[in-house]
Order: structure tokens, then sequence, then C-alpha cells
């Protein structure tokens, strides 16, 4: 396999503008992550003192799964306290979506490069969303039918969807079984298909947390690049983290204050708003096994699906007995994440650096250093038939990924069709535009008249533009093949309006290209870029 790259011509230029060092931004970010001298900064910074302590975390909630010579010694590193680049996920179906290992590829791919500019040890860590509770985001995934040139929405069911963290939850795993099955019964069968249905089937036998598979098979993929994973809901996390939470607690009013603030900054400055949020207090409690937003309101702490309060004494007591019900919202979990970890740079996807943008006094305000804030890789992937019909019908590679095929495609019909056909349609449209005009000129003094024409008109302008329309589709009819290759084209490189890394599942690819697809011995050396990188057999 080997990687090209591609400048696209996006609408958003948020990135473009990152990379641009654009002053808008800039006052958001406290490190310009273009300038090598944001780099040294971090590399010079004095360590928080955590690092043993989170490194023995990590040992430990990695202990179930069989380590590589790379992982061992680079949690040892983080307890001698070797900096980081990190970034996270939530635990999708089966892996997610493939920009999920975008992101790792992306953490690994800095780290390396950080190593080998500054000579310094530099850690890849991979943030398991766990703490998150929005199961509906997390229980599907897509696989594409290459024969039908048709999407089809996998989906794990199951009648009682988990009310707590996703990390709380055990799965049926004969129903996760039949999830799998469905999967590739939408695939066409390879000489990959057996070995990739085999691990994953080992998966779901073997553990049986939903953040635990997740985490073994992304541990499958990319053990051998010295990943090292932890997830924010472990309970050993959660004691390094008490003494932060006890300070998010007490400052919550300051908390909220900088984020609304600064929030309020971002949108004047014409950016816009991520953050949706109305607890002012940015905190999960787990009760009555739910996790549970607090709010503070009259003097106490409120929860949100029940009628329970508590005063903050009372607050700060279940925190230093019992730290695992607590966990972070949107605003606060950047933050902890930083507080826990010498980060030189934090990787994310366009949208969640754009809310870190919203934070930027909340680091403040509790004294966190905000790292780099870099996006990550962003990769498309191409196979020899793809590529094929792109040339076929001579289409813009740039132009297909970020725009998809319709233009193409209705410029394909037109070619097809009859010039003077066409023509003679438009021409009747115009003069019946005409006589429209000059009609209501003979009624002007009537308005029910008027209103006649107009109503006639319209029937008589969408009969032409039914004509038109149904012409265009019998000749869509008429080159069925080439609709399909269209369609086809569209499925592979912008599937449901986007990019395909946000909707393909990596065993897709593993099933076209092997199970070790992704290991070092057999993926392309990649280079950090904000280019879009095509990856082809």
């Amino acid at each position: 396999m080997y990687c090209m790259t591609e400048k696209l011509n996006e609408n958003d230029k948020f990135i473009t503008n990152l990379k641009n060092s654009d002053h808008t931004l800039a006052q958001f970010y406290h490190l310009n992550a273009m300038n090598p001298d944001s780099f040294k900064q971090r590399f010079d910074l004095e360590n928080n003192g955590r690092e043993i302590a989170v490194a023995n975390v990590i040992e430990k909630y990695m202990s179930d799964l069989s380590l590589t010579s790379e992982q061992v010694e680079n949690i040892d590193a983080l307890k001698k306290g070797a900096k980081v680049v990190i970034g996270g996920q939530q635990a999708g179906l089966f892996g997610g979506p493939l920009y999920t290992l975008h992101k790792i590829f992306s953490i690994i791919t800095l780290s390396e490069e950080l190593k080998e500019k500054y000579h310094k040890k530099v850690v890849p860590i991979f943030w398991i969303a766990g703490e998150d509770h929005d199961f509906d985001e997390v229980n599907h995934t897509f696989a594409y039918n290459s024969k039908k040139a048709k999407l089809h929405k996998i989906k794990y069911h199951t009648m009682t969807p988990p009310e707590s963290n996703v990390s709380r939850y055990s799965p049926d795993k004969e129903e996760l079984r039949d999830t799998l099955n469905q999967f590739f019964q939408a695939l066409p069968e390879t000489q990959h298909s057996q070995s990739i249905i085999n691990l994953y089937r080992n998966v779901i036998d073997q553990y049986d947390n939903w953040t635990d598979m997740f985490k073994a098979l992304l541990n499958e993929i990319f053990k051998a690049y010295g990943v090292l994973f932890i997830d924010a809901n472990d309970e050993g996390l959660r004691e390094v983290e008490k003494p932060f939470i006890k300070q998010l607690i007490i400052q919550h009013h300051e908390v909220d204050t900088a984020f609304r603030a600064t929030q309020a900054r971002t949108k004047e400055s014409g950016l816009e708003q991520m953050i949706q949020t109305d607890t002012n207090v940015h905190l999960f409690l787990h009760e009555d096994n739910m996790r549970q937003l607090l709010t503070f309101e009259n003097g106490q702490f409120k929860l949100s699906k029940s009628d329970k309060v508590y005063s903050t004494a009372e607050l700060l007591n279940i925190l230093e007995q019992e730290p695992g019900r607590f966990s972070n919202n949107v605003v606060t979990r950047p933050i902890m994440e930083e507080w826990l970890f010498n980060t030189v740079a934090f990787i994310g996807g366009p949208s969640e650096i754009k809310y870190w943008a919203e934070l930027s006094d909340v680091f403040k305000v509790v004294d966190v250093s905000m790292p780099i804030v870099l996006p990550r890789l962003r990769i498309s992937y191409i196979n020899e038939r793809t590529e094929k019909l792109l040339s076929q019908y001579q289409l813009d590679l740039n132009k297909v990924l970020v725009d998809g095929i319709d233009e193409d495609k209705q410029r394909f019909v037109r070619a097809q069709a009859s010039d003077s056909f066409l023509e003679q349609v438009e021409q009747m449209k115009q003069r019946q535009d005409e006589l429209y005009k000059n009609l209501l000129l003979e009624v002007s003094n009537s308005n029910d008249n008027r209103l006649l024409v107009d109503k006639n008109n319209e029937i008589h302008q969408q009969q032409y533009d039914y004509l038109l329309n149904r012409y265009l589709l019998n000749i869509e009819r008429e080159n069925d093949i080439s609709m399909k290759h269209f369609n086809e084209i569209n499925e592979v490189l912008h599937p449901m309006g986007g990019l395909q890394e946000r909707i393909w599942n990596p065993i897709q690819i593993m099933n076209e290209f092997g199970i070790d697809v992704f290991k070092p011995s057999t993926y392309p050396p990649l280079s950090y870029t904000f280019d879009h990188i095509i990856v082809k057999p």
C-alpha cells in the first residue's frame, strides 16, 4: 500500500485558518501549533508530578491485554516523566467509524515525528470516553455492500439500553454475535473474512464490558505501535482525579463563568457555537443506576433525573468515599485530561478542536496548561475499482471527496440527452413566463383573476419541470449501469454526504485488504499533515 495527499477545497476553512495561524483563532488557543517554539515550550514545561500514579493506573487497566515490548517500554517511559501526545473517542460498535483509527494514527505519527525532531521520548495515549452515556451514538455502524452499491446500517439492538456510562454496560453476547453476522452478510466474502470474524468473536467471548471489547480490538490493531489506552471512567483513574474533582466542585461558579464568557467571545468573533449545555457545574454523579447531571441552584447541588439534593459538604464526602460515582461533562473532560497528563499536543477531530476554543479561560481559571491543539489526520481509502471508475468518467477526486457526485452525474445524464429537446423545453418555459406576465397586465384590476393567472402559470411551469425531470430520469434508466457506477463512487468516497472515514467501519478495509492492513508491516508510513491522505493498495 502507498499514500498520497490531496488539498481539499473545503467550505469550512477552520483547519486552513488554524494552519495559517489566523488571529481570530489564535486568541482562543494558548499556543501556536505552527510555531516550533510552542513544542519546545511544552517539552520544557515542568511535569505535574502525577506521571507515576497515572502510569500505574494504565498498567493495571491494560493488564488483561497481551502487551508488546513497545507498550511495556512506553509504560516505563511514562513513569519516568515522558511527555505524551493524546486524543480520544467514544467506544463505537466494532471499533466505530474509521476516523477513530485515524485519530490513533495521528497520535502515533506526531509522537514519532516529535521524538525524532526533539530527541525526547513521546508516548502515544488513546483516551476512551467510557464515561459517556449516550448509547445511541455508539450502538451502530455501517457496512457497504459493493454488489448493490448500498450502505446498510448495522445496529446492536437491546430493550434495556444503559442509563449510565457505557463502561458500566455489559452487552448481550449472543445479540452482539448476531450483529456481527449481519455486518458480514452485507460484505462480499473474501479470503480475509473468516480470520476477521474469528478475531471479533474472540473479543466478544473474552470480554464482558462494552469498552473493554473496544479496548481489546484497538489494542489488537495498534499494539505493535506501542499505543497505551486508558478509560476515562476507570475506577483507579478516578482515585487519582479526586483532588481536581474537589477543585471543580468548589470552583464550579468560576468554571462556568469562564466558560460562558469565552463562549460568548467566540460567537462574537464569528465562530460557530459548539458546546450546548445548561448545567452550571459541569460534572455528573452516578445515582440510582443513572448518570445524572449536577446543577447548582439555591445553594444546593441538584440531580437531573431525581429529586435528590446535596450540599457542598455532602458532595465532597461522596467524592472522598466513592470517587467513581463522579464523571466529567464536555466542558471539564478536556481539562481533566490535561490535569492528568504531561501533554505536548492534543489531537482531535474538527469539531473537537473547535470546542476547545470555548474552554480557553476555563484552563486559566483552574490553573491547567492548555497543550498544543491539532486536528487529526484525514484519510480515505481507494481500491483499484474506484480509481478505475474515477478515470472512466473523468471525475476530479478532490471534488468528489468534498461535494460527492451529484453534479457530475447530472452532467453525464445531460450529455446523453438531446440538446434540441432540452432547448425546446426551456423555450416553452420562457414563452409561458412571457404569456403569464402579459395575462397579469390584463387582469391587474382584479385580485381574484390575478390569483387565477398565478395558479395557472404555476401548474404550467410544474408540468414543464415534470416533463424535463421525467425525460432525464428515463435517460438515467437507459444508462442504469453508469448510474450504478456513480452511486458506487459516491458511497465509497462521499457516503451520506460526508467523508468516508465518518461512516465506514474498519472491518470494511480489513475485509478487502487483510486483517493486518493497519499493522506497521502493511500500512504505509504517514507524515503528519493538514492535507487529506489517500491510501491505495
